[in-house]
């Protein structure tokens, strides 16, 4: 058995992958909890990518083989982006998970966590890059800090529409629509580009956008570990 650990600026995601099957897939706050669970389940292989400066998993080598994704860790698929040392391991991560799932073809992945991010694979599996931009909770954030009088209000369960009626409604339609309209502009670049083209969607708040968007999309949650747990068998 594999261990996955996707480990984000927020939360903790883990797989446990049986070849190429995905067993079960969790999110964790406390990286205890995670360490925990493994030492009870004793998988074969642990596979670490992460965007934190700490590193508590150290100690999971005593009893697995433990491994971290970084830039000196052989890839599946082909990486063209001028400073391949600086791209971040969860933007490799989705895109390869983007090829084991549509494998020969052309990929276009969102990631709406703390930060929106896209990237595109092509059909021969090179990745050329994408872009970054901040995440919905970010941008919320961002309002309500360097502003004096706006607030920083909640997403509703309810529809948001276009035009806000009140300053909350505002921020609302402002935050999200300009999200779904920056996603949607970047999937029409891409279609003129590519006559064929998968558009992924993955990410804490991804499931918000998936109404909002078109129906060809795919929201895929379990993405990066699906592309960790490809990278790791690559390179075992």
């Amino acid at each position: 058995m594999n261990i996955v650990l996707d480990v984000g600026n927020t939360y903790i995601k883990a797989g446990a992958f049986e070849g190429d099957v995905l067993l079960w897939a969790h999110i964790y706050e406390e990286a205890r909890e995670v360490i925990s669970k493994i030492q009870e389940v004793k998988p074969l292989h642990v596979f670490v990518s992460s965007v934190r400066k700490e590193d508590p998993f150290a100690v999971l080598a005593e009893s697995t083989k433990l491994s971290y994704f970084n830039a000196q860790t052989a890839l599946p698929i082909k990486i063209d982006y001028k400073t391949p040392e600086t791209l971040g391991t969860d933007r490799i991560a989705a895109a390869v998970g983007t090829t084991v799932l549509y494998p020969n073809q052309n990929n276009l992945v969102f990631d709406l966590g703390t930060c929106l991010t896209h990237g595109i694979v092509d059909q021969d599996q090179t990745y050329h890059g994408g872009s970054i931009s901040p995440g919905l909770d970010m941008r919320l954030k961002a309002l309500a800090h360097f502003t004096a009088k706006l607030p920083l209000v909640d997403v509703p369960a309810e529809k948001i529409e276009i035009t806000g009626k009140s300053t909350s409604e505002s921020i609302l339609s402002g935050v999200i629509c300009g999200m779904q309209f920056e996603i949607e502009g970047f999937i029409a670049v891409y279609q003129n580009k590519y006559p064929t083209i998968n558009v992924l969607l993955t990410g804490g708040n991804a499931a918000l956008f998936e109404k909002r968007l078109k129906e060809y999309i795919f929201v895929v949650a379990e993405l990066n570990l699906i592309g960790l747990n490809r990278i790791l068998n690559y390179n075992v």
